[in-house]
């Protein structure tokens, strides 16, 4: 019997804490309103992925949280309440645009989104002043000059500033290869060139191997003829094999929260490339805790995860 069959009959949801002890004590702080709570989980976190991480499931907080506010108010030195308040807005302003194409997106929408991402840019601008050693901040402002329409070489700057200071910073590398990517106004040769530099350049176990998988997967998106085509040529496969091997299939990979994203990745791609052996081992990596990405191109996330899963594995069975 293959192995998978028993995490197939579980459901998978969307959990921002990935199961995660500290990051659902966060959470649950923040519901709160229990900004000393926040302060005192997040202060110590010295790995920069995981202080990443931790802020992104602060941010993704819907609705306005004026606990932020009142630890502003309370801290106006520190420099955390900043960058979580510039991280929240940034989620606050595409909630306002929505995630569909520029021409689905009202002149209403654009306002609001720009305006938000105003007050994020100058949250975040505040924290890195405060924290000059940390590259959260950095990282968040690459995304803030992505939808900002700052362009290219202002995009790179911030990332070199997160480099700078944590040289493998996964949000970061990811956020720059979206603003290389055609649909932000550069090309496929550029994000494959970032990608494939990347993977060549990192150390073994490194997350970021998965970023040829998305390089791939947005080319073939714009590629003439189905998806799936283009993702099972030989030279593509051959590639995105190579680097799940430098990646997540390397001993020395670090499973911390948000792992589940670079598996994903690689379990789209070997799914839709016809490798359903490769992708079920991604598959059964990620468990019943998926992202939003990279389920979320199919809307319903969740869904979308629990789908192509079964089909990897039905695959495999018959």
């Amino acid at each position: 019997m293959w192995p998978f069959k028993r995490a197939e009959r579980s459901a998978a949801v969307i959990d921002p804490c990935l199961g995660d002890a500290t990051a659902r004590r966060l959470d649950e702080a923040a519901g709160r309103g229990d900004w000393p709570a926040v302060a005192a989980l997040l202060t110590p976190v010295a790995d920069q992925d995981l202080r990443a991480f931790y802020v992104g499931v602060l941010a993704d907080r819907g609705g306005p949280q004026p606990w932020i506010g009142q630890w502003l108010a309370a801290r106006p030195q520190s420099a955390l309440p900043y960058l979580v308040k510039g991280a929240h807005a940034i989620q606050w302003a595409w909630q306002a645009r929505g995630n569909g194409t520029a021409s689905t997106v009202s002149e209403a929408q654009f306002a609001a989104f720009f305006e938000r991402l105003k007050v994020a840019e100058d949250s975040l601008d505040q924290a890195v002043l405060l924290d000059p050693e940390d590259s959260t901040g950095w990282a968040e402002l690459i995304t803030t000059a992505i939808g900002r329409r700052l362009g290219l070489e202002e995009a790179e700057r911030r990332f070199k500033e997160v480099v700078a200071r944590h040289r493998w910073h996964r949000s970061a590398h990811a956020r720059m290869l979206q603003q290389k990517c055609a649909k932000w106004g550069g090309s496929d040769e550029l994000a494959l060139e970032f990608a494939r530099d990347t993977v060549e350049r990192m150390p073994a176990g490194c997350t970021l191997g998965s970023m040829v998988a998305v390089a791939h997967f947005e080319a073939a998106l714009l590629a003439d003829g189905p998806t799936e085509d283009y993702l099972a040529r030989p030279e593509v496969l051959a590639e995105v094999r190579a680097a799940a091997d430098k990646s997540v299939r390397h001993p020395d990979f670090r499973r911390i929260p948000g792992h589940q994203t670079a598996d994903g990745w690689f379990a789209l791609v070997f799914h839709l490339a016809g490798d359903h052996a490769a992708a079920a081992e991604r598959f059964d990596a990620i468990g019943n805790l998926p992202t939003e990405l990279p389920w979320g191109y199919y809307r319903d996330a969740a869904r979308a995860y629990a789908q192509y899963r079964a089909k990897a594995y039905r695959a495999l069975s018959t």
